[in-house]
């Protein structure tokens, strides 16, 4: 008895691990291994033909698209599901306005099926769907970029060949960005390759893993809009940056020319190079760098803002003659700092960068961050150019002063310059993406501000904010200031050494500043492309800008 008990005993535990590794392999084959079986299952079950490549959206600090926001219907082919060929191609020639020649030539290369290459209006899928001719399918596709897309040059675009990333945060994001399946439009067949009756065509998506990631930006749309709409119509070459000085959050940035990213080989031959981000291109920054020489001075304690120089339109340097844009005039006279700010005197500025001497002002500029990109580490961005201070002359040391020579700056590096004043003095690093996120919208990486570093005193920077403000009461970026929060800002013309058609020297606009004046929470810098002169170009389109963002954002 004792030995039928122990055979029932072991019977039963036989059992147990028997269903066991029976439930463990329907588990494996139904949810570990699923997406494996549907792939393995389209062969000979489904013909298929890919119309998306799955990739991550990009949007907005509010969840607003930046990609994917339009949408394009194409015509998908199945050959084999044709009841009578003859009379589907005349069907869809009559309709598509495709002649029947270049369709029977299509279907006779590969009788698999296809798309064919033409986009075409919402009316005609209707009415290619409403015609239900057997083996013919019209579909809807998201197109990546839409038409006036924002931020162009931020997203950047992909290679359509590969589903690649070729520039901007496509580029630099692209492993996260890219899935690894697209979406098909799909015949479910029989044995005989006939449509199975009911099911008909779907759109299938395979779950091949936790798929693309999106990328959630610090931009803000509106703003974005705002700073668009004021270059499209006033800036043919340049940049607009915006930025919270408090933590380095981009929101907004902006280049001109722009460009379409549905047509990248229209644009890839134009002398004007619209596919370049000028927001981290360097350039000469012209006196926009004065807020640099002042920063080092007064943290040097060479200078106080109401220390008084004189200023006779000119300065000889080294029997080199410099001279300032009121030289006619017989320059500004007797002025104290802060005036020699808001009427940008070179005479003044030059002389100030000789007492600090090359080490000094060089290191300063470096410690401000110039002369490497910043961490933002944008595609295509800049270091610009900082002279070596072991190999600068006087000379030298007066063109740097005056933000011309060698030198040279990126909007980005501009723009971060003037929230480390704005910001009383704290270097915060420039950021533009947020984080990254599932499909379904479950948070997978967070990017925060940094804590920022202290590279001027809080003495300075104050001293610095109340210098800009006197550029826009009653200097050179009048122009710039706005009525409703008050503003404060640098103008800056720098001169290319180019002559224009009229034998008039051209200079690069520069404006940057910042506002509300007393708490400021936008740091915005204009720059544009050959634009002459900083107060009267750059600095009203500061003002517009400002104006818009405000009006928005009440």
């Amino acid at each position: 008895m004792a030995f039928l008990h122990s055979r029932i005993f072991k019977l039963i535990i036989f059992l147990v691990v028997l269903g066991c590794l029976l439930v463990g392999r329907l588990f494996y084959l139904q949810i570990v291994n699923s997406s494996k079986l549907a792939v393995e299952g389209l062969n000979g079950r489904v013909q298929e033909v890919p119309v998306e490549v799955a990739r991550g959206i990009i949007v907005d600090r509010n969840g607003i698209p930046l990609t994917n926001t339009t949408q394009r219907f194409r015509i998908v082919v199945f050959p084999s599901q044709f009841i009578d060929k003859t009379i589907a191609i005349e069907k869809l020639a009559a309709l598509t306005g495709y002649s029947r020649e270049s369709l029977i030539n299509r279907i006779a290369k590969d009788a698999r099926p296809f798309k064919l290459e033409s986009d075409i209006n919402m009316d005609l899928a209707y009415r290619i769907n409403a015609a239900k001719i057997p083996g013919v399918l019209a579909v809807a596709e998201r197109m990546r970029y839409g038409y006036g897309s924002l931020a162009s040059h931020i997203t950047g675009y992909i290679n359509t060949a590969d589903n690649r990333g070729v520039s901007g945060i496509e580029l630099i994001y692209d492993e996260r960005l890219r899935g690894n399946e697209p979406e098909y439009a799909a015949a479910l067949v029989d044995a005989t390759q006939r449509i199975i009756p009911g099911l008909g065509y779907k759109r299938l998506r395979l779950d091949t893993g936790e798929g693309p990631h999106n990328v959630v930006l610090t931009i803000d749309a509106r703003i974005q809009k705002t700073v668009e709409q004021v270059m499209d119509s006033q800036v043919d070459k340049g940049a607009i940056i915006v930025m919270r000085p408090s933590t380095g959050e981009v929101l907004a940035m902006a280049s001109r020319p722009n460009f379409n990213a549905n047509y990248i080989l229209d644009y890839l031959a134009k002398d004007s190079a619209p596919l370049l981000n000028r927001a981290v291109v360097a350039y000469q920054p012209g006196s926009v760098f004065k807020l640099v020489v002042a920063a080092a001075a007064l943290e040097n304690e060479i200078v106080r803002p109401n220390d008084k120089f004189f200023d006779p339109g000119y300065i000889d340097v080294n029997h080199l003659r410099f001279k300032g844009w009121d030289f006619e005039r017989g320059g500004r006279g007797e002025i104290t700092f802060e005036q020699a700010m808001a009427y940008s005197s070179n005479p003044v500025f030059i002389d100030v960068g000789l007492k600090l001497g090359a080490q000094k002002l060089v290191g300063f500029a470096q410690k401000l961050g110039f002369g490497y990109h910043t961490k933002l580490d944008f595609d295509g961005e800049d270091d610009g150019n900082l002279p070596d201070p072991d190999r600068i002359y006087p000379g030298e040391i007066a063109n740097l002063a005056i933000g011309q020579g060698s030198f040279e700056a990126t909007p980005l590096q501009i723009v971060s310059l003037v929230a480390t004043i704005a910001n009383d003095g704290i270097k915060v690093d420039p950021y533009i993406v947020s984080r990254f996120t599932l499909q379904d919208g479950r948070i997978i990486t967070t990017y925060n501000a940094s804590r920022g570093t202290r590279v001027l005193s809080r003495k300075t920077a104050l001293e610095l904010r109340h210098m800009m403000a006197a550029v826009t009461k009653y200097g050179t970026g009048q122009a710039a200031y706005v009525d409703t929060v008050g503003s404060a800002g640098k103008t800056g013309s720098a001169e290319t050494g180019q002559i224009d058609k009229n034998g008039h020297g051209v200079n690069h606009a520069w404006f940057a500043g910042y506002a509300p004046v007393d708490n400021p929470q936008y740091a915005v810098v204009v720059f544009v492309e050959e634009g002459m002169s900083g107060g009267d170009i750059a600095a009203p389109i500061f003002r517009e800008v400002v104006e818009g963002i405000i009006a928005k954002s009440k």
